[in-house]
C-alpha cells in the first residue's frame, strides 16, 4: 500500500504514519492515521492530478500553514467531522504538526464524467472546493465512517458495497458542489428478464464478488440506470437483496444440516463467523446458534 496511491506525498515521510487504501474503478478511499502529534512538523504535498481529494477529519486540527500553487494561506482550525475538498489540478503543500485521523476519497475527473454520461447529464466544468476552510458536510462524514470498517479490514467489504459508496459520493458531489447543477432522468423498472438475470448473478456470487458493473452489463444498462431500476423493481438495493439471500440460505442450513456456524458462514458468503453472527443478529434479533436451538426444540 503506497503513500503515492493516496495522492498524498511526504517530503520526509514520518515513520509513525499509517495509511490504508482501497481502490475501485470510481474512487480511491484511504484512512491515514498518526496517533501522536508530529514534533517540529512535517511538510507534505498532494500529488497533482486531474481530480479532487476529499478529506474527512476524525479529530480536531489546529490552524495549519498551507500553500496553494505557492501562495501562503493560514488555514483556520478544522473540527472533527468537517471535510476539506481540494482541486488537485493545483499544487497543495502543508506543514502537518498535529495527530492525524483522516478518511479521504480521491475522485478523478474521468469518474465524474462517466457518472454524468451514465445519467444522461451534461458534464460539469468543475466542483466548488474548500481546501482552505473545513466544510460541515454530514453526507461526506457518514460515507467516511461507513468506509472505515472496510479500510480496517478490507476482506470484510464486498465490491458491491464499495461501488455503492462511490455512487452515493458522486451523486452528492454533483448535487452540492457542481458549478452547474445537472437535471435528473426519469426512473424506470427492470424488464422481467433483466430482474431475473441480475438475481441469478447475485445468488451465484453470495460472497459479493460481483459488482454493479457486472450486474449492469448483464442487463445491458449503465450502472446508474441499473441501480435505480433494480430498486424501483424490488424495493431494495442489490446489496440488501443479496444480504437477504445470504440470511435465507443460512437459515435453511441451520435447520436442515449439521454444519457448524463457521461452515455455514463460509457457505453463505460471509467473511467469517463473526461477520455472519453480527449480520444475523442485526436482522433477526438473535444469534445463529440461539435461532437454531429454538427451532430444534
Amino acid at each position: 500500500m503506497s503513500v503515492q496511491g493516496n495522492k498524498f506525498r511526504w517530503l520526509e515521510q514520518p515513520s509513525q504514519i499509517s495509511i490504508r487504501t482501497l481502490q475501485s474503478v470510481e474512487l480511491t478511499a484511504s484512512w491515514m492515521i498518526s496517533p501522536e502529534p508530529m514534533k517540529g512538523g512535517h511538510a507534505a504535498e498532494l500529488e497533482v492530478k486531474d481530480g479532487y481529494l476529499l478529506c474527512m477529519q476524525r479529530n480536531d486540527i489546529p490552524p495549519t500553514q498551507h500553500w496553494i500553487d505557492g501562495r501562503s494561506v493560514m488555514r483556520p482550525a478544522i473540527h472533527r467531522g468537517q471535510s476539506l475538498i481540494a482541486d488537485l489540478n493545483h499544487q497543495h503543500t502543508a506543514i502537518i504538526q498535529s495527530a492525524i485521523d483522516c478518511v479521504s476519497f480521491y475522485v478523478s475527473r474521468d469518474a465524474l464524467d462517466r457518472f454524468h454520461d451514465e445519467h444522461g447529464l451534461p458534464r460539469i466544468p468543475s466542483l466548488r472546493t474548500s481546501s482552505e476552510i473545513g466544510q460541515d458536510d454530514r453526507i461526506i462524514e457518514h460515507l467516511g465512517e461507513c468506509m472505515l470498517p472496510v479500510l480496517k479490514q478490507p476482506q470484510s467489504g464486498s465490491k458491491l458495497f464499495i461501488d455503492y459508496v462511490a455512487l452515493a459520493l458522486l451523486s452528492h458531489l454533483t448535487e452540492r458542489y457542481a458549478e452547474t447543477r445537472a437535471g435528473r432522468n426519469q426512473n424506470g423498472r427492470l424488464a422481467p428478464w433483466q430482474e431475473r438475470r441480475a438475481k441469478e448473478l447475485l445468488v451465484a456470487n453470495l460472497s459479493g464478488k460481483v459488482g454493479l458493473h457486472e450486474l449492469a452489463e448483464a442487463c445491458g444498462l449503465s450502472r446508474a440506470h441499473f441501480a435505480r431500476a433494480f430498486r424501483t423493481s424490488t424495493g431494495t438495493t442489490p446489496m440488501l437483496w443479496l444480504l437477504t439471500q445470504r440470511l435465507e440460505r443460512a437459515k435453511n442450513l441451520l435447520l436442515n444440516s449439521e454444519l457448524s456456524i463457521e461452515d455455514i458462514a463460509r457457505h453463505c458468503g460471509f467473511v467469517d463467523q463473526s461477520h455472519f453472527t453480527r449480520a444475523f443478529t442485526k436482522h433477526l434479533g438473535t444469534t445463529p446458534g440461539a435461532w437454531r436451538r429454538d427451532r430444534r426444540l
